[in-house]
């Protein structure tokens, strides 16, 4: 009874009612947007001493099936009905108040009994319809289909009358609110359809030969004593009423297609639970959620549909730029090849490039610096005796001095006044080594010379 079986598409429903000493069972099959019943060779004469074991038997005899809705209904004696009013509320906070208060409005503990609640308006007034049923008599139900392998099929465990509100409402010629009237076992049961959905249904007793329509009616709500269709479910024998009670499967031309044998049973009314998507009352061991498209309000509606004609308008804009962005790939492509056969010739330019450098650096350094003894010549007469040089690099219009010795302060003072330098600094913090003399590095900027001197 989860949501999963609801996105599955569904070709075949097989509706089981289970008595007390008795099955009754049927199935119907998709053809394109409609259903009609069929009698599948498969499925074998189904024996045994109750209701639960011809249950059992039946779901072993059948191979699961992932296209396969199984509804099982349940006899009126099975299960209780309360209708609660809830002034001046929404109906859907009626509907969470009568979940949050179950335990006050049911007369079995909530931890004893699987409930399901459904709300109706009325006159403008907020009404709900409790129903509920022993946890006992569900358990071996859902242990039974879990054994026979329908987990996943079973789609609602749900009271007698619902299917049959959904049946007759297949029909346009009824006019609503309407009675209909079954058989269970020795009792009856009076089903209320109401305007728009099933509203509950009641046991009634035989007084005498006859059943007494005109006073069950006045016990009824006052929106159904007056109604103009009575209809009977299965083979109820006409003299039980002194009033007239309609047989669907003469009556109605458009459920004749469903009727066997002139009659309607139980096992075919818990089929046509399974064409809703969410029935009305389902019973198991926790809340149900409305499948998504039952819960999108009409303004989500109305977006989604905006959001289509705007998809739609802009549909032939989004395939210009398929067959741009197919185009970009194919030249993406084209130029990668391309950078490809370009790789070695780039190289080569590249090589070209450092050479060309590297001269002009060759040739600035002979033109625009004094040469390199003369550079040597000059640091070796500026620099103190009690200093020596450890390291000298020269790199184009710099020269990079690490000393040591003597004082850095008074060696860059001597290097400054030589005109070869323009520009004298630190570029490393002064140390000390072992014997504690001065360790530092600079940098000495070369002059470039006049053009008379070239």
């Amino acid at each position: 009874m989860t949501e999963k079986g609801l996105f599955v598409y569904c070709k075949e429903i097989l509706g089981v009612h289970i008595g007390e000493n008795n099955l009754e069972f049927a199935s119907l099959r998709k053809k394109f947007s409609s259903w009609e019943r069929f009698y599948p060779a498969f499925i074998p004469e189904v024996t045994g001493r109750n209701g639960m074991e011809r249950l059992e038997s039946l779901l072993t005899s059948l191979k699961p099936k992932r296209t396969r809705r199984i509804c099982i209904s349940i006899p009126r004696s099975r299960y209780f009905l309360r209708e609660l009013s809830f002034p001046g509320l929404t109906l859907q906070e009626a509907e969470g108040s009568a979940r949050m208060a179950v335990g006050m409005h049911s007369h079995l503990p909530k931890e004893e009994i699987y409930f399901d609640v459904w709300p109706l308006a009325q006159n403008g007034q907020s009404r709900v319809l409790l129903a509920y049923a022993k946890r006992s008599y569900i358990d071996p139900i859902l242990e039974i289909v879990r054994r026979s392998g329908h987990r996943r099929s079973m789609h609602c465990i749900c009271p007698s009358g619902l299917g049959t509100d959904i049946f007759l409402r297949m029909s346009r010629q009824i006019k609503f609110p309407a009675l209909s009237l079954h058989q269970e076992e020795k009792e009856y049961v009076i089903n209320l359809h109401g305007l728009t959905e099933w509203e509950g249904s009641h046991l009634v007793r035989q007084e005498g030969d006859f059943l007494n329509i005109q006073k069950i009616l006045e016990m009824l709500p006052p929106r159904f004593r007056h109604v103009e269709n009575i209809f009977r479910i299965g083979n109820l024998a006409p003299e039980l009423s002194s009033m007239e009670i309609a047989d669907p499967c003469s009556k109605l031309e458009e459920l004749k297609v469903f009727c066997a044998k002139g009659e309607i049973d139980g096992g075919l009314t818990a089929c046509f639970t399974g064409t809703s998507s969410f029935p009305q009352i389902s019973f198991q061991d926790s809340p149900r959620k409305r499948p998504l498209f039952l819960r999108i309000n009409t303004f989500q509606w109305a977006a989604a549909a905006l959001a289509a004609a705007i998809l739609l308008v802009t549909g032939l804009k989004a395939i210009k730029l398929g067959q741009i962005s197919t185009a970009y790939s194919k030249n993406q492509k084209q130029l990668q090849q391309l950078e490809k056969q370009y790789q070695p010739l780039r190289k080569i330019e590249e090589k070209i490039e450092r050479i060309k450098k590297l001269e002009k650096d060759m040739d600035d350094f002979i033109h625009e610096r004094p040469r390199v003894l003369k550079i040597l010549k000059a640091l070796a007469d500026t620099t103190p005796l009690e200093a020596w040089i450890r390291s000298c690099t020269i790199r184009g219009g710099i020269v990079r001095v690490s000393a040591e010795g003597g004082s850095a302060v008074d060696t860059m003072e001597k290097w400054r006044k030589n005109p070869l330098f323009s520009e004298v600094k630190l570029v490393s913090p002064v140390t000390k080594n072992r014997q504690q003399q001065e360790r530092y590095t600079v940098e000495l900027k070369l002059r470039r010379q006049n053009s008379s001197k070239k």
